[in-house]
Order: structure tokens, then C-alpha cells, then sequence
């Protein structure tokens, strides 16, 4: 079986990276303003910033909905029982509202079923640790950013939007240890199976 997700999640975990590099330099900026001030060609700076944030954001969702894609795809041809489809994933992570019950699903079901192999139940135990840290602050961005998006501009540079910008860091970071530990059991498992020539699933 060829594991097309491992492409996928090293260019996403580059993009990942990035974000929090940019964010940094936001959070360096609203320092900047708060204590200092700054003049239009700083403003126009940070507006740049800003910019090249919102395009890889819009990038490396892309990326992860490919990548979200390619391990369930692969854990149904490790495991045909495997309840989460593709299609199931993408729609649990996409679709508003849904997606409140649909992101802790889509991990905790992964958890669980890591945690039923004895060579990855380890692998799943730390996975099922991350999923409701990363849901927590799935919700808190979301909520911080939908309320500092209704607030006039001479509030965007207060120190809520440094709060805002420290939380985002926080969920990219759970991001790629997420990636990285999903990533680790898929692989592992695959060895496994590979080495005993079994037909050993999940189950």
C-alpha cells in the first residue's frame, strides 16, 4: 500500500512552521504599536504580514484536507472495518456546525482504533490525550477570532489579538503533533503488517 498521506503531511508540517513564524512576527508587531507606536510604513508592514499569513492559512487547509483524506483512505485499506470513510472525514471537518462534534470524532475514533493494536495502542493512548487539548483550543480561536473580526480597526493591534495570536500558535503546534503522531502509527502498523505478511487489521 503506498502511503501517499506521508508526502502530504511533511509539506503540510513545513506550512505549519511557517504560520507560527508569521504569527510570531505579528505578535512582535502588536508589541511594537502597544508600547511604541509605529508609523504608516510599519502599519503597511504588518498589513503584509497579515496578508502572507492569510494565504498560507488558505494553502495548508487545502493541504490538510488532502492529507485527512489520504490516512483515512489508508486506514480503510488497512482496515476495510474501519468506520470513518474519506468522504466521512472531510465532511466531519468541513461542515459547519457538524464539525463542533465532527473534529473530536474524527481523532478520537482514530485513537481508539490505534489503541486496539498492541504494537500502537501506546501511539493511540497519546493521541486520545491530544484530541481534547486540540479541541479546546480548536474552539478557542475559533471564538476569539470571530469576535476580533467584528471589532473596529483601532482595536487590532490590543492586547487581545496578542491572546489571539498566542492561541493560534498553540493549535498549529498541536497540528503537527497530531500529524506527526498519526503519521508514526500509520507507518508503524503498515511495518508490522509488512514484516508478518499477515492480513492483521485493526479489529
Amino acid at each position: 500500500m503506498k502511503q501517499t498521506f506521508k508526502p502530504a503531511g511533511k509539506v503540510l508540517k513545513g506550512f505549519l512552521w511557517a504560520d507560527i513564524g508569521l504569527t510570531v512576527l505579528l505578535m512582535i508587531n502588536v508589541l511594537i504599536i502597544g508600547f511604541i507606536g509605529a508609523g504608516e510604513a510599519f502599519l503597511n508592514y504588518d498589513v503584509v504580514v497579515s496578508l502572507v499569513l492569510t494565504t498560507i492559512v488558505i494553502i495548508y487547509t487545502i493541504i490538510y484536507l488532502v492529507w485527512l483524506y489520504r490516512v483515512h483512505n489508508y486506514l480503510q485499506e488497512m482496515d476495510p472495518s474501519y468506520p470513518i470513510t474519506p468522504g466521512g472525514a472531510l465532511a466531519r471537518v468541513m461542515i459547519p456546525l457538524y464539525n463542533l462534534y465532527g473534529v473530536w470524532n474524527v481523532y478520537s475514533t482514530m485513537a481508539n482504533h490505534f489503541k486496539k493494536k498492541p504494537s500502537i495502542s501506546e501511539i493511540g493512548m497519546r493521541l486520545s490525550k491530544y484530541v481534547p487539548i486540540y479541541y479546546v483550543l480548536f474552539l478557542t480561536t475559533a471564538i476569539l477570532n470571530s469576535y476580533l473580526s467584528r471589532q473596529p480597526i483601532e482595536e487590532f493591534y490590543s492586547s487581545l489579538w496578542f491572546i489571539a495570536y498566542s492561541a493560534d500558535i498553540a493549535l498549529v503546534i498541536m497540528y503537527i503533533m497530531i500529524i506527526k503522531i498519526v503519521s508514526a502509527g500509520l507507518i508503524k502498523f503498515s511495518a508490522e503488517k509488512n514484516d508478518s505478511g499477515s492480513s492483521a487489521d485493526f479489529s
